[in-house]
């Protein structure tokens, strides 16, 4: 992932990422997903990779305060 993005959270599965991804969205919060679906593809036993979602450096304080407002625990 390029420098200029940090993670702001992490979810164990893609209905809690997509949620909080599309809400980010809907408040001007450019935002990407970042997973290792190969981690559970195969069932790889306790290996278990979160799904990271990402927002621009600029965004951050931004989207954590939204995440908090929302009661996302990411």
């Amino acid at each position: 992932m390029e420098k200029s993005f940090k993670v702001v959270a992490e979810y164990s599965n893609d209905i809690d990422a997509s949620v909080a991804k599309g809400m980010l969205e809907a408040n001007g919060i450019t935002v990407y997903l970042e997973s290792n679906n190969m981690a559970t593809l195969y069932g790889a036993g306790s290996t278990w990779a979160p799904i990271q979602l990402y927002v621009h450096r600029d965004q951050f304080d931004a989207a954590r305060r939204l995440l908090e407002e929302h009661g996302d625990k990411g």
